[in-house]
């Protein structure tokens, strides 16, 4: 059974790698809590280091209009994210579902690159390949 969100943020300064982990149920406010975080980040936001968001123990609470919601707001710091890699790791089935979905959209319109995995090693390789 899912608990209560909560989220954490770790650096690898010598991957520069910003890790994000978040656990429980997921909604697109815990999003923004977490971002809004983010961003603030020297490391994330001027040292351009790459995002890994581990999702496992978790699941979104987010449907496809939220989504759509999402991505619009993403639209307007398109330029935040040039350059830049996120990558995914989760193990719920339905957030793999949401996130693919989230992926393809982001992919797309805003041309962020993002992909999702099932384990830290293979999430971490990508993000430094």
């Amino acid at each position: 059974m899912f608990h209560k969100t909560e989220f954490s943020i770790s650096i690898d300064h010598h991957l520069k790698i910003v890790k994000y982990k978040h656990t429980g149920i997921i909604t697109k406010r815990d999003l923004d809590d977490a971002w809004g975080k983010l961003v603030q980040l020297n490391e994330f936001a001027h040292l351009k280091y790459n995002l890994l968001a581990d999702y496992r123990n978790s699941r979104f609470d987010i449907s496809h209009s939220t989504i759509d919601v999402i991505v619009n707001e993403m639209k307007s710091i398109k330029s935040f994210f040039e350059g830049r890699r996120q990558s995914f790791i989760i193990d719920d089935p339905f957030s793999m579902a949401i996130s693919m979905l989230f992926i393809e959209e982001v992919k797309s319109k805003i041309g962020f690159k993002i992909d999702v995995f099932s384990t830290e090693e293979a999430a971490t390789a990508w993000l430094i390949f």
